[in-house]
This record gives C-alpha cells, structure tokens and sequence, in this order.
C-alpha cells in the first residue's frame, strides 16, 4: 500500500510531524525531533538502541550512551503478537496505523487531565511483507507498577493509610478512563504505574500507558463498562491464586470509593 493510504496520519495532534521515506514512516514531535535525528533514529533507522533493563512481556528499547542526554530519557516499545501469531509473523503486522492511533488516544487523554507518558514518536517499518510497528514514549521516573505494589501489599510492607489511599485513587483513575469512553484494551497492573512516594507519605499519582488496540467512543455501555472492571480483576485474582491473596476486603471498598464516589453502582460491580 502506497503511505498516503494511512488516511490516520490527517488526525495527528497539532505540534507532530510527518517525515516519509519509501520503506517507513514517522510522526514526530517538533520538540524531539533534533534528538532523534542526532541520536540516529528515522523512518527507516534505528541508530543506537539497545534493549532496555525495563523490557517485561513487550519488547522495550532504549538509546544508548552515545545518543543525546534527551533522548536518553525515551523509551521504544516494538509492537509485537501474542501466543501462536508470535511464533507465525514474530514482531510484523499487516496493518501501520496501529502505533499512530496510540499517539492520537495518548495526547486526547493527556488534554482530559488523565495521566499517560507522551508519546515523542510513532513508527512503521516495510519488513518482509508486513510491518514493524513503534511508539516511543518518555519514561516515568520513580515510579513502580501496580503489580509491584499488589506484591508489596502481600507482603505486608504497606502502611494501611498507604495502601489504602493508592486504592482509592486507583478507583478514580478507572472511573476517569470510563467517564471518557476509553476501556483500556488491557487494563492490568503492568499497565498501571503510581509514583514511588506514594508507598510512604505522598499522594499517589497514577499514569497508564501501553494504549495499543485501546479507543475512546462517546459514552461505554453497562456491560463495556463491567467487562473492562472484571478484565482488571481477573489479572490481579490470578496473581493472587499464584502468590497469595494482595488485596483485603477493606482495600477493595477503597477501589470502590474511588470508582463510585455516589454509591450508585457499587454492589452490583463488586
């Protein structure tokens, strides 16, 4: 397909430019563009990235020692498939849009005051009859995810005040995504992170990123909405069949507070 048929690229946010080469493409923020360009990386080069000590489930990358402080600060996350497509078409899609609808769903969340990295760059790549997809992001500082602080609650190494704020806020950061019609396509702990200071003193802050497949519409239906909350529950029950209970009775109503500040739906979605 010619690159003029990612009819996407007309609903970047203002501040992105689009730089085109007959194997890739790249939108790019006007403010990290000389970075990149210095650091190496365009719509056909990776320059110098190395994997980074931060990669889990996904693929993770980094630039290294010799790219400009800035861009030191950025981190590549490469799209990739998950169970038997892994092994059929490894890290290669059909599609391009993908990692420049992230782009756009990111800035709309940051615009509505919810927190997610911003987004510096979008990539696609012609790799052997498909496509090799990035989205670069900068990188949170101290700060841990959910399922490091679920593994913290269950060793009893949270103060009750602590955990129990962290809940509380983690409610309202859900309830925030559905009253914006966004159902994470992934919602789970490695997708949720809160700033270190949060497990002491300070008010937790929450960002969510890996917006990959996730979209917004008007208004979620009931069962969106439910579906979305059960998909959360379920990757935190599962961690609990593996390692033990996290979470008390006490910790959900906190969840529930946060989510339901009116007390209308509480019962049923518990």
């Amino acid at each position: 397909l010619p690159m003029s048929s990612l009819a996407v690229l007309e609903d970047l946010p203002s501040g992105y430019f689009v730089e085109e080469t007959p194997r890739g493409i790249l939108a790019v923020h006007a403010d990290s563009a000389r970075a990149l360009h210095e650091a190496g990386y365009g719509p056909d080069q990776d320059g110098d990235l190395v994997a980074s000590e931060l990669a889990g489930r996904r693929p993770l990358y980094q630039f290294g020692p010799a790219a400009p402080p800035e861009a030191q600060n950025f981190l590549i996350r490469r799209f990739s498939h998950g169970g038997l497509l892994r092994w059929l078409t490894g890290d290669r899609f059909l599609r391009a849009d993908r990692p420049f609808r992230e782009l756009i769903l990111s800035d709309a969340l940051l615009r509505m005051g919810i927190q997610t990295p911003r987004v510096v760059a979008a990539r696609a790549i012609r790799d052997r009859g498909g496509w090799q997809l990035d989205v670069m992001t900068r990188r949170v500082e101290d700060s841990v995810d959910l399922g490091w602080v679920l593994g913290a609650m269950r060793r009893g190494e949270l103060a009750v005040p602590a955990r129990h704020r962290m809940m509380e806020r983690l409610g309202s950061l859900v309830r925030e995504l559905h009253l914006h019609g966004c159902p994470h396509a992934d919602l789970q702990p490695g997708n949720i992170l809160v700033n270190l200071s949060a497990l002491e003193d300070e008010p937790p802050s929450y960002w969510i990123i890996d917006l990959d497949r996730s979209s917004r519409r008007s208004e979620l239906s009931e069962g969106e909405r439910q579906t979305n909350l059960a998909r959360l529950y379920r990757h935190v029950a599962r961690r609990d069949e593996q390692h033990g209970p996290s979470l008390s009775r006490s910790d959900a109503a906190r969840f529930f507070r946060g989510y339901d500040p009116d007390g209308e739906s509480w019962r049923k979605d518990w």
